[in-house]
């Protein structure tokens, strides 16, 4: 059985509070409703998951209290000084590592949306660079992997493409992934009350599953 039973509705009042309220003395009054309410939850969220990201990728880190992420911002290089978050995620990647040099496995809630996914957080030319030798050296698997039914009805690539194409003489049906500078595949959703309840757990679990082939292709492991 699995420890999450669901976020509540004020999980959402939070992020909604905080995103109006962002500050030291609205957070620190709010701590422990934070504590139990937020972080709690989703640390439960992560334990459970945990199993299946490592059957996606066995070199993830999936110690709980590095897969959620912190409310604090880090505002050291942001023009935004706002101290908090107003949303969480849980993010699947490699030990010791930032998040902007791993192709992530990430589960994400935010005030009006939740979703689920995998991908780049921002560009990565070295990664990127990977990732089209890949497609070039198995075009075809490729496409079968990202066109199956299963796989293109649930998530949607996302990723800026160069403003000039840098690839042109391949084929016209790997051309568009060729262009790409970033690439994420993602899902969705502003249906809120899926996640009050224990069974999102086992709609995320059938999410990874559905994108491992993928993930195992992009990162060269299969």
């Amino acid at each position: 059985m699995h420890k999450f039973q669901g976020l509540t509705e004020d999980t959402y009042n939070f992020f909604w509070e905080i995103a109006f309220q962002n500050n030291q003395s609205f957070f620190h009054a709010n701590r422990e409703r934070f504590r139990n309410s937020v972080q709690l939850p989703l640390l439960q969220l992560a334990s459970d998951l945990a199993p299946y990201a490592l059957d996606i990728d066995p070199d993830f880190q999936v110690r709980p209290s590095s897969v959620v992420s912190r409310i604090r911002r880090d505002t050291r290089y942001s023009k935004d000084k706002s101290p908090f978050r107003d949303h969480m995620w849980l993010g699947y990647k490699y030990p010791s590592s930032y998040t902007s040099e791993n192709f992530v496995v990430y589960v994400e809630f935010e005030r009006e949306s939740f979703g689920y996914g995998m991908g780049m957080y921002a560009p990565n030319p070295a990664m990127m660079q990977e990732i089209r030798g890949r497609i070039l050296a198995r075009s075809d698997t490729f496409l079968t992997l990202v066109n199956d039914r299963a796989f293109s009805d649930l998530f949607q690539a996302e990723g800026e493409t160069f403003k000039r194409p840098k690839y042109t003489e391949q084929r016209e049906d790997i051309l568009p992934w060729l262009n790409l500078r970033r690439l994420a595949f993602c899902y969705s959703s502003p249906e809120l009350s899926r996640t009050l309840r224990p069974e999102i757990t086992d709609e995320i679990i059938e999410a990874f599953r559905i994108m491992k082939p993928v993930y195992r292709f992009i990162k060269g492991l299969d």
